[in-house]
């Protein structure tokens, strides 16, 4: 077992740079970087934010993360979570809980279906001729059973989902994720590690993130590739009518 906080002060220490350089490179606080060197973790924000700046400092100083992140979790660093952000936190909610918000997002999705297929028989009415006989136009109208079958679908199929629907994937390392709908004192619709294969939808005209590894992700608004984030995190980016309009970003 070796000393997460000596390994990362020696790194610094060798690189000649200082806590108040860091912090402009990292944008974590010099209090959080005296932390992780003293290895004071419990003067972190939580355990998810401990993750998330010991892999972002690792990578800032030439160190593998990968090897400092087991160490800390060698260790079964197990607190109370603390709520930076305000609001309720679903860092360590039971999984009953858990179960319960993927079931209410499945029954939002599926009404979304039928909302779509109740506005096409209504646009389809406005079209037949007034006060003559009904145009046989060739197209059935959906049956209860395919309707039932629509319902009964967890998600809408990639070809019909609509650019308000975001889809954040883990596809380069795995990230830690906050995400408000509505702004930064918005709804919280997320708050964990987003482990590296994993994707998360979320709908929503306008999303607020806080990421922790910018370039471990990809984000798609719909169908449509978003700017690729780059740099160290925390990073704040917002996504309104499925555009990324704030943030540090480079084209795929």
């Amino acid at each position: 077992m070796f000393e997460i906080g000596s390994t990362l002060r020696e790194a610094r220490v060798r690189r000649k740079l200082t806590l108040q350089q860091a912090e402009e490179d990292t944008k974590i606080r010099v209090k959080y970087l005296q932390a992780m060197e003293n290895e004071d973790f419990d003067l972190m924000p939580g355990q998810a934010y401990v993750k998330g700046f010991l892999q972002t400092y690792a990578t800032y100083l030439g160190l593998d993360p990968s090897i400092i992140l087991d160490e800390y979790r060698s260790r079964g660093t197990v607190r109370e979570e603390h709520q930076p952000f305000g609001g309720s936190s679903v860092i360590g909610k039971p999984f009953s809980h858990r179960r319960r918000n993927t079931l209410a997002f499945i029954a939002v999705a599926c009404l979304l279906v039928l909302a779509v297929i109740y506005v096409l028989g209504l646009n389809g009415e406005d079209t037949a001729p007034q006060g003559g006989a009904p145009v046989d136009t060739g197209v059935l109208s959906p049956s209860p059973s395919a309707t039932a079958s629509a319902s009964l679908s967890p998600s809408p199929s990639p070809s019909a989902i609509a650019s308000d629907v975001v889809r954040v994937s883990a596809s380069r390392g795995d990230c830690w994720l906050e995400v408000r709908r509505d702004g930064s004192g918005g709804e919280l619709l997320y708050r964990d590690t987003l482990t590296r294969g994993k994707t998360k939808l979320f709908h929503g005209d306008d999303l607020y993130m806080t990421v922790g590894n910018p370039p471990a992700i990809s984000i798609r608004a719909g169908e449509k590739a978003l700017a690729r984030l780059e740099g160290v995190g925390p990073q704040v980016v917002q996504i309104v009518d499925g555009k990324l309009v704030q943030g540090s970003a480079t084209g795929e």
